[in-house]
C-alpha cells in the first residue's frame, strides 16, 4: 500500500467510492513520517484494518495532520516518534481542546492513541506506550450524561419511511437476480441471449464470490446484483435497531445461528455483545404480513440476504455482505461497528432527511434505539 517515495505515501481502497491516497510529503517533522504511515497503513490494510470509510480515514489522516503541525511548534525539534512525551500528548490535548467540543476532543485523542498504539513495535517511548493503552487517562473522565433526547414522531417516521423504501428496493432487485438465476439453473434453453448472458455473471458469483470485471461497470455495482453491499446496510441497520430494539454492538453482533419454535424466532446474543447471552424470542408473523414491519420476520429475510455472503466469508455472524474489502480476498465480511455512523449519516444526506430544526437530521443509534423502545412501550 505505501510507495517507495522519499515521502511515504498511502493508498486506500474504500468499500464504497473511488481510492484516496494520502502523501506525508506537506507535512512537518518528516523523521515521524515512516513510523506514522507505517500505523496509518495498519489502521486501512484490508485484512487487518478497521477503516472502510473515505469520512473514516481522512479522519486519520486529519489527526496526524494536526498533531505533526503542534509538534513542529515545539521549542525542542523531535528526532523520531520515541520522542514524544506524555507531556506532548497533554499538551496537545489543552490546545486542541480550546476550540473543540468535549465529545470533539475525547475522539481526537482516542483516534491518535489508536494510530499510536499501531505504529512499528519500539518506536515509542514507554511512558507513551503505557498511556496510550487508556485514553481516558488523556481526556479524563467523560462528563454526566444528558438525558437522551428522543427523535419527535416526524423524524422517527421520515427515517423509517425512507429506510422501509430502500430496503423494498433492495429486496426487490435481490428476488429479481435469484429468480433469473434460478430459471438459468432449471431451463437455461428458455432464457434470451441477453437473460443468459446476465444469468452466466451471476451464476459466476454464486459459484466462487468473486466479482468479475464488467467493462464500463463498477465492481460493487456488479457485486448487487447478487449481494448486499454497504450502500445496502445503512437503511437495513436503522430498521434492525427500530424493530429488535437491541443496542448497536448487540445488532451488528447478531448471529445467524437460529431456530423457529412456536412461531418465534429463537437466538443468542454474540457472547462478545451481552454477558449471560441467555436466548431470546422475536415473533414471526409469516406470509402475508409485510418482513420489514416486526423484527422476526426481519430477521429471518436479513438472514436469507446475506446467506451467500456468509457462505464465502465463513464467518457466524448475521451481518455479512460484499464489501470489497476482507481477508479472504473474495470481498465478504461482516459488518463493522467502526463504519456504521459515517454510513448512516450518507444514507440520511443521500436523502435529505431534516430535523425539526431544518438542519440535517443525523441517525445517532443509542437516540433511534431509545426512540424505538419509547414507541413499543408508551406511558400512560
Amino acid at each position: 500500500m505505501s510507495e517507495p517515495t522519499s515521502s511515504p505515501v498511502i493508498r486506500f481502497q474504500p468499500a464504497v467510492g473511488q481510492e484516496r491516497t494520502y502523501d506525508f510529503a506537506a507535512l512537518p517533522c518528516p523523521p515521524l513520517h515512516a513510523p506514522l504511515a507505517d500505523a496509518l497503513q495498519a489502521r486501512l490494510a484490508p485484512a487487518t484494518g478497521s477503516v472502510y470509510t473515505l469520512a473514516c480515514a481522512d479522519g486519520y489522516f486529519g489527526t496526524i495532520r494536526r498533531f505533526l503541525a503542534f509538534l513542529s511548534m515545539q521549542d525542542q525539534p523531535l528526532s523520531c516518534l520515541g520522542d514524544v512525551s506524555p507531556e506532548h500528548l497533554y499538551t496537545y490535548r489543552d490546545v486542541e481542546g480550546a476550540t473543540r467540543s468535549a465529545a470533539g476532543i475525547r475522539h481526537e485523542v482516542a483516534q491518535l492513541c489508536r494510530l499510536l498504539h499501531d505504529a512499528p513495535y519500539g518506536s515509542l517511548h514507554p511512558a507513551v506506550w503505557d498511556l496510550i493503552k487508556t485514553p481516558r487517562t488523556v481526556t479524563g473522565p467523560q462528563p454526566p450524561r444528558k438525558a437522551l433526547q428522543l427523535y419527535s414522531h416526524r423524524e422517527y417516521t421520515a427515517l423509517l419511511q425512507a429506510a422501509r423504501a430502500d430496503a423494498a428496493r433492495t429486496v426487490a432487485r435481490l428476488a429479481s437476480s435469484e429468480q433469473l438465476l434460478a430459471a438459468f439453473h432449471a431451463a437455461p434453453h428458455t432464457l434470451s441471449e441477453k437473460d443468459q448472458a446476465a444469468a452466466r455473471l451471476l451464476d459466476v458469483m454464486h459459484r466462487t464470490g468473486r466479482i468479475p470485471h464488467v467493462h464500463g461497470q463498477r465492481k460493487q455495482d456488479t457485486a448487487r446484483q447478487l449481494f448486499l453491499t454497504l450502500a445496502d446496510a445503512a437503511p437495513l441497520f436503522v430498521l434492525a435497531m427500530a424493530l429488535g430494539g437491541l443496542r448497536v454492538t448487540e445488532t451488528a453482533g447478531l448471529l445467524a445461528r437460529h431456530t423457529v419454535d412456536n412461531g418465534a424466532v429463537v437466538l443468542r446474543l454474540d457472547q462478545r455483545a451481552k454477558q449471560g447471552n441467555a436466548p431470546f424470542r422475536w415473533a414471526v408473523r409469516g406470509e402475508g404480513h409485510n418482513p420489514l414491519n416486526s423484527a422476526g420476520d426481519f430477521y429471518l429475510l436479513l438472514h436469507r440476504l446475506t446467506q451467500r455472503s456468509r457462505r464465502f466469508s465463513g464467518t457466524p455472524q448475521l451481518w455479512n455482505l460484499w464489501t470489497c474489502r476482507s481477508a479472504n480476498l473474495s470481498g465478504h465480511a461482516p459488518l463493522s461497528c467502526h463504519s456504521l455512523s459515517p454510513l448512516l449519516n450518507t444514507w440520511a444526506h443521500r436523502h435529505r432527511l431534516t430535523a425539526d430544526d431544518d438542519g440535517p437530521l443525523t441517525v445517532q443509534m443509542p437516540r433511534l434505539r431509545a426512540t424505538a423502545r419509547a414507541q413499543a412501550h408508551p406511558r400512560g
